[in-house]
């Protein structure tokens, strides 16, 4: 795959890529809907005739902060998922490229710290949750989340621990099948096990539900962008070497 420095260059270079990409994306799609709640939000809580108070940061300042936002995020998610891939590039199948390996990954990693927990704790648009909440609700998304990053993990062990073992004959697919249902019992315990989100959805549905699309083909979008775009980047499609072979 190469040394550590280039696949955290790629990583991180491919995590600002999909930041940006996925900044363009909710400032196309999203704004809109975000608008819309804060029109909603203002109404409620101002009477006719009232003036209402300008916020301390303009709508224009917010959506570059929203860019920027996309961006670090991008950097940091690369940053860890170059470490990750180079951790566990020993673990890589010996028919895999890299292209696979990495692109396999980053579906893998997304789904496992933001397309699941989001499934579990969606987005909602401003003007949804109280504000006593909110080290509640960012306490029961992070704890989701790690639950989550560990039933991935250990579905790829117990996928890899049955292909090793000389007590079993059944086929590859048997035991990605296997691994497959040891995983869906495991989040389907946890998801059901963890609390709901506390607040009240008092928003039009008409107006939620699109928001809650919209930002999560934006998470489809990123990690696809950043699996692509790492790939393409480190663009090592050669044969594994004879090392990656007998770790087969």
């Amino acid at each position: 795959m190469g040394s550590l420095g280039s696949v955290l260059k790629a990583a991180v270079v491919a995590g600002l890529i999909a930041g940006a990409i996925t900044a363009g994306f909710h400032t196309l799609l999203l704004e809109p809907l975000i608008e819309r709640a804060i029109d909603l939000e203002e109404q409620a809580s101002h009477p006719p005739g009232q003036a209402v108070q300008a916020p301390l940061i303009d709508r224009p300042t917010q959506r570059w902060g929203l860019v920027l936002g996309f961006v670090l995020y991008g950097a940091l998610w690369g940053l860890l998922f170059g470490l990750v891939a180079y951790g566990i590039q020993t673990l890589r199948p010996a028919a895999w490229t890299t292209a696979r390996f990495g692109f396999t990954l980053a579906l893998l990693l997304g789904w496992s710290v933001a397309m699941l927990p989001f499934l579990k704790y969606p987005a909602n648009p401003p003007g949804v949750g109280e504000a006593a909440t909110i080290a509640y609700r960012q306490g029961l998304y992070l704890g989701f989340l790690g639950l989550s990053g560990v039933g991935t993990a250990a579905a790829v062990g117990v996928h890899r621990w049955l292909k090793r073992s000389a007590q079993l004959a059944s086929t590859g697919l048997t035991h990605a099948a296997m691994a497959v249902a040891v995983y869906v019992i495991y989040v389907t315990v946890v998801y059901l096990a963890m609390p709901a989100n506390p607040d009240p959805v008092e928003m039009p549905p008409e107006l939620v539900w699109p928001f809650r699309v919209v930002a999560f083909f934006g998470l489809i979008l990123f990690w696809a962008a950043l699996g692509g775009a790492f790939v393409w980047l480190l663009r090592d499609s050669s044969t594994p070497s004879p090392v990656m072979r007998g770790l087969e």
